[in-house]
């Protein structure tokens, strides 16, 4: 048996009660909870240091509900689904959902199932215990899952927590996933919901309604280029950290400062350095002489009367600012999302969402195989990884509290960059050296898509899609032209919780 030590001294003062019940992110049946809490935040509703940082209990999203005015097409169905993830004092709950998809297009038809079973333990008002197993037959043809295939399906273990929350203080050991910021879809560049769970420990303390601090430390898959078996004595460990400070200093601003590292090698363990929130991590690595994988995160949200809304995420990998000797050629590695919302145009409920994002080539790549920004095979932050942009235009209109319809125009373009191309430097032999972006031969997509939802209670969620794209240049091939329409028809069933109570009464 392995054994791993999180060095960690934890003091807690007496607080208020507060429920410590984490609703799970990136997950079928909990994406909607997500989606609406983040309308409603955008909208100048909601706690921003639950919202900006996908730590959603019960309470932080009732008073969400309770805060709004005239917005029952929203808060009606968010009310129904949060029902089904209410625990009670000493009491335990398991909960079920069964999600069946059929996918088809002119030259396929699948069906595909994901079922999830949580359990969950409320020990008292500030602690509460989790585990929750996904089957999943998708991850079967999915190139880049790590784990066990059984004949049509496949699963883990996407949560096993213990979670302490006080008025101030919250902490969380074990394994999640984690969201921070307010990309559309969950899709952050420092941690995005994409991501898979991580084996670690987090925590936020509250200073006061102003100001919060966040932190993560936790391990990574080991390095899978350097052995096909994470046991053998040429793998080598591997860990990310990561902290946040957020300043709200007016109701309408909320800005977030962020930073993060994945950090390995052999002999290396998990080093305290890296797990104190308050010290630079790129400071620390420079006074170590190491070469870890740094970046500098900033976020900032504008929310203005329920009307207007516009957030903007910029991420700094490598930013080169002298140009005196040949490493300084080396291209800047950045990431930008760009976001803005306008609300109850032209009917009241709806909103439209224009988003731009950009991903510079060779960002979240490194040197060193062991220090590239992915966990399992997927990118810790963006999930289209490094070389890309997007812009996206959609409308949303919430027609009743059970239907919900979504129309959006896109068009990406994907370069032949990605997070685990080989490390060059082409940079130190050419003084004339530059990079088009995106680099290569470019994948273009442009596409529009339908979506119809619809929510009864908090039973069932169903999604209708429809869409047609138009590629040029598929898998970066010159000429590969194709157009491509296809229709998903999603059901998830919340089956009734089963509930057991453990108090002497």
């Amino acid at each position: 048996m392995r054994l791993y030590y999180y060095p960690l001294i934890i003091v807690i003062f007496a607080v208020n009660s507060l429920p410590a019940y984490v609703i799970p992110v990136g997950r079928t049946d909990t994406d909607p909870i997500y989606e609406f809490n983040r309308e409603l935040y955008l909208r100048g509703y909601g706690n921003p240091q639950r919202v900006l940082f996908g730590w959603l209990d019960y309470p932080s999203v009732q008073g969400a509900i309770q805060s709004t005015n005239n917005l029952n097409k929203i808060t009606q169905p968010l009310s129904d689904l949060l029902q089904g993830y209410r625990v009670t004092n000493q009491s335990a709950s398991l909960h079920l959902t069964i999600s069946p998809e059929y996918a088809f297009s002119k030259d396929s038809k699948k069906i595909y199932w994901m079922t999830s079973s949580q359990l969950d333990y409320r020990a008292s008002n500030n602690i509460t215990a989790q585990v929750a197993y996904r089957s999943d037959s998708r991850l079967v043809h999915d190139s880049d899952y790590t784990g066990k295939r059984w004949l049509s399906t496949a699963g883990y273990a996407e949560m096993a927590l213990l979670s302490y929350a006080g008025e101030k203080l919250s902490i969380d050991l074990g394994r999640q996933r984690h969201l921070w910021g307010m990309a559309n879809g969950g899709n952050s560049l420092i941690l995005s919901s994409w991501a898979m769970p991580l084996d670690g420990i987090s925590a936020s303390y509250r200073l006061n309604r102003y100001v919060s601090i966040h932190a993560i430390a936790a391990y990574l898959s080991r390095s899978a280029t350097d052995s096909l078996s994470r046991w053998d004595v040429n793998t080598v460990n591997r860990y990310f950290s990561a902290h946040a400070l957020r300043i709200s200093p007016a109701q309408w601003l909320d800005i977030v400062f962020k930073e993060s590292v994945v950090y390995g090698g052999p002999g290396r363990r998990f080093e305290l350095q890296y797990a104190l929130p308050l010290l630079i991590y790129h400071f620390e690595q420079l006074n170590e002489g190491s070469d870890d994988n740094t970046m500098f995160g900033l976020e900032a949200v504008v929310r203005y009367k329920n009307r207007i809304a516009g957030f903007c995420e910029i991420m700094l990998d490598d930013y080169q600012i002298e140009n005196k000797t040949p490493s300084d050629r080396e291209p800047s590695m950045y990431g930008v999302l760009l976001g803005g919302l306008l609300f109850d145009w032209p009917v009241e409920s709806s909103y439209w969402e224009i988003n731009y994002d950009r991903v510079a080539n060779w960002t979240y790549d490194q040197l060193y195989d062991r220090n590239r920004y992915i966990h399992q095979n997927r990118s810790l932050g963006y999930s289209w990884g490094p070389d890309n942009d997007l812009i996206r235009i959609a409308y949303n209109y919430h027609i009743n509290s059970r239907f919900h319809f979504g129309v959006e125009l896109s068009k990406r373009r994907q370069g032949e960059g990605r997070i685990t191309t080989p490390w060059t430097t082409p940079w130190l032999d050419n003084p004339d050296y530059s990079e088009k972006f995106p680099s290569g031969v470019v994948r273009t997509e442009k596409g529009v898509r339908f979506k119809l939802k619809y929510f009864a209670k908090n039973i069932i969620q169903s999604k209708l899609s429809v869409e047609y794209a138009d590629i040029e240049n598929d898998s970066n091939i010159i000429g590969n032209d194709k157009g491509l329409w296809k229709a998903n028809c999603e059901i998830t069933f919340n089956l009734p919780n089963l509930s057991w109570r453990f108090d002497h009464e």
